[in-house]
């Protein structure tokens, strides 16, 4: 064996002793760590319908409501006043959709304005058919798969013989998170 290879064969077994040295001393610790990401789908607010009060004849003395509720029905207060059944009547509707299984908090308003030109406004206050609270909706389907959640939206507003005529409109955003 020649010079050079010896000062090779050398460098290695110093290198692996002081490896080994490093290691036996306590200097030197090591752990592994896990890593993951859920990747989910992003969630979506489809309106389905809008909510739709139809015509409506005011009480003729005092004062009544008005409601539609989230099945469908209609019910109109107050002496002769009356909902005209040739007019449009919906219940608001709409669909979240993301990851299915996910937790949710859907959000909407609990009351909105309905407005005509000149006019006091008329106040709505919603209902909906979510079961539990809007914080602790959930997707239909499990992870990895689509999910859904339809809500219907109802409402109803006072009005009185007093009520100005006018044709009145408004508008209100339902929104949607996961938890």
């Amino acid at each position: 064996m020649n010079f050079k290879n010896i000062l090779t064969v050398a460098a290695f077994v110093s290198a692996a002793v002081i490896s080994q040295v490093a290691s036996a001393d306590g200097t030197t610790s090591s752990a592994t760590v896990s890593s993951s990401a859920t990747l989910v789908r992003p969630v979506t607010v489809t309106k389905d319908s809008d909510l739709a009060f139809g015509t409506i004849v005011l009480p003729s003395a005092g004062s009544g409501s008005v409601t539609l509720a989230t099945n469908g029905t209609f019910t109109v207060t107050g002496t002769g006043a009356a909902g005209l059944a040739s007019s449009t009547k919906t219940v608001g509707g709409f669909t979240v959709s993301g990851e299915g299984g996910m937790a949710i908090t859907v959000t909407v308003p609990a009351t909105f304005a309905l407005s005509a030109s000149g006019q006091p406004d008329l106040t709505v206050t919603t209902s909906n058919d979510m079961t539990g609270a809007s914080t602790a909706q959930t997707l239909s389907n499990a992870l990895g798969s689509a999910g859904v959640l339809a809500v219907k939206v109802g409402g109803s507003f006072p009005i009185s013989s007093t009520t100005a005529t006018a044709a009145y409109a408004g508008s209100f955003q339902v929104t949607a998170a996961y938890n």
